[in-house]
């Protein structure tokens, strides 16, 4: 009773919680990462999470990479949390989803140790992508320029590109703000945000440099499906994804990491 009384006074149900924590520990190399992240509230199948990262590889990374739009990365682990009516009476009732993902990334286009060139890389990976051959505005781009060729009276060329860039703002991938640098935990990250301004869903990234060539990115997606509902669970998301990054921690890896390892497993 106290639940549902708590429930219908929050405005929501489900979302992260704090009382059922995993510590993970994860071995990168000659470091330990450690974090502490609730558990899903979503229903899915057990899977096993790997605890050991040798982020300076090419060849591990390449075997074991994920490619999705402009981002090549070796998974980590992912945890999803749905927020939901106090009462839901309709499968579709759902007021969305917030998801936390790691993974590690390799480039040898930038050296990641230097925070300036990491922030300016991952806008520029994005806006190269999507304006790219096979990127989203592009896609636009070309397909705008062909309809105003088959009108009585086509665009003119500031016309044509205001109303492509008009298109791009409501449905494409329109420019992102510049990339900023936090400190969590006496550590410097690069922090950026990707979404539209009609859209309320986002994605929110922290990436971390590891080496030259490599770095930690931890991904938050906050999915709106109910967009008047936001603002029921739109705080508790936030603070979530706050506490999450506060409890991340990398130091040298002890020597008793075979026991690390051993202990891992056992909690996988």
């Amino acid at each position: 009773m106290l639940n549902l009384l708590k429930a219908f006074y929050r405005g929501f149900v489900g979302g992260p919680s704090f009382d059922n924590c995993i510590h993970h520990r994860l071995i990168l190399e000659d470091k330990l990462l450690t974090l502490d992240v609730p558990d899903s509230n979503v229903a899915a199948a057990p899977s096993t999470i790997d605890i050991s990262f040798p982020y300076n590889s090419i060849s591990w990374f390449n075997q074991n990479k994920k490619k999705y739009l402009h981002h090549q990365y070796v998974h980590m682990f992912t945890e999803n949390w749905m927020y939901l009516p106090p009462i839901s009476y309709l499968p579709s009732s759902e007021y969305g989803m917030l998801s936390c993902q790691l993974r590690i990334k390799q480039t040898n286009k930038i050296n990641a140790l230097d925070i300036t060139q990491l922030k300016l890389f991952v806008i520029e990976s994005y806006d190269s992508f999507h304006w790219g051959p096979d990127g989203r505005n592009t896609e636009i781009k070309n397909d705008t320029t062909l309809e105003s060729s088959k009108m009585a009276v086509p665009f003119e060329p500031d016309e044509l590109e205001e109303e492509i860039l008009g298109r791009i703002e409501s449905y494409g991938k329109p420019p992102l703000p510049a990339a900023k640098e936090i400190i969590l935990n006496d550590r410097q990250w690069v922090f950026y945000q990707v979404k539209r301004n009609n859209s309320l869903s986002r994605h929110d990234f922290y990436c971390l440099p590891l080496s030259e060539h490599a770095f930690l990115e931890v991904k938050f997606n906050h999915r709106v499906d109910l967009s008047h509902k936001h603002k029921k669970w739109e705080q508790h998301a936030l603070e979530s994804q706050q506490r999450i990054m506060e409890s991340i921690k990398l130091c040298d890896l002890p020597p008793d990491h075979d026991n690390l390892i051993t202990d891992n497993s056992q909690n996988a």
